[in-house]
């Protein structure tokens, strides 16, 4: 295969690619997920504006001249899809540093079903029985690549069964649970808060995944359009950016 019909795990590794130097030199955790909440947020504004826009968007050739500034004022105004993209890039960027295999974490969380009603299409809103069981995953069913896990997560979670509005407000929802996890494992290192890291992580990509159906938005193809094996912003194999 090749890009954009790729795995999850080969689009986390070109993220690696790209932006792991620049990231282990000048990035924090916090930072990481700073930047995640940053283009989630503006990805739900595009949400609140109406405003799906395109997966990529014209930059000035010249930096701004107050590196503290970046593209703010251009990110803010851009949209749905390319600020979306560029979260789940940053997110990626974080699993590469506290190496979680998020394509495993997404198959033992959804494998083909509702992590909580174990039905697909999800049933959560007439789901009597609230007893959890653990999921028994068959790996010969596991999608291959991004847009299979898409598609699988839109036989799950239909977007005509909700509007796009209740979509962002989920995917919100689940970046702040992640962001609580994060916390929780950074202050204790313990490997309870760091297995329920792992959780939120599979749930948030697949808030992702909602946001970017409800919008019909393709999604790994608009992400190697956006970063083609390179940084979207300086356009290098090897990013050498120092702040965006």
């Amino acid at each position: 295969m090749s890009f954009p019909n790729e795995s999850i795990a080969k689009f986390q590794q070109m993220v690696w690619d790209i932006f792991g130097i620049a990231d282990d030199r000048l990035y924090s955790n916090w930072d990481l997920l700073s930047n995640m909440e940053r283009f989630t947020m503006w990805a739900l504004k595009g949400i609140r504006k109406g405003k799906i826009g395109d997966s990529n968007i014209p930059l000035p050739n010249e930096k701004p001249e107050n590196a503290s500034e970046s593209f703010s004022h251009i990110y803010s105004t851009a949209g749905i899809k390319f600020n979306l993209i560029v979260a789940t890039a940053w997110f990626f960027a974080l699993m590469n540093r506290l190496h979680i295999d998020l394509e495993k974490e997404l198959w033992q969380r959804f494998p083909n079903m509702c992590s909580y009603c174990k039905h697909m299409p999800c049933a959560c809103e007439t789901w009597k029985d609230k007893k959890f069981e653990k999921i028994k995953s068959e790996d010969k069913n596991q999608p291959k690549t991004m847009a299979e896990f898409q598609a699988m997560f839109k036989k799950i979670y239909p977007p005509e069964k909700r509007t796009l509005e209740h979509a962002g407000v989920h995917l919100a929802e689940e970046l702040g649970e992640l962001s609580e996890a994060l916390h929780l494992f950074e202050g204790t290192h313990k490997k309870k808060y760091f297995t329920q890291l792992e959780i939120e992580a599979a749930d948030f990509f697949s808030c992702i995944m909602g946001v970017a159906n409800s919008i019909e938005m393709d999604f790994a193809t608009d992400f190697y359009q956006l970063m083609p094996q390179k940084c979207h912003v300086c356009g290098q194999k090897v990013c050498v950016c120092n702040f965006f």
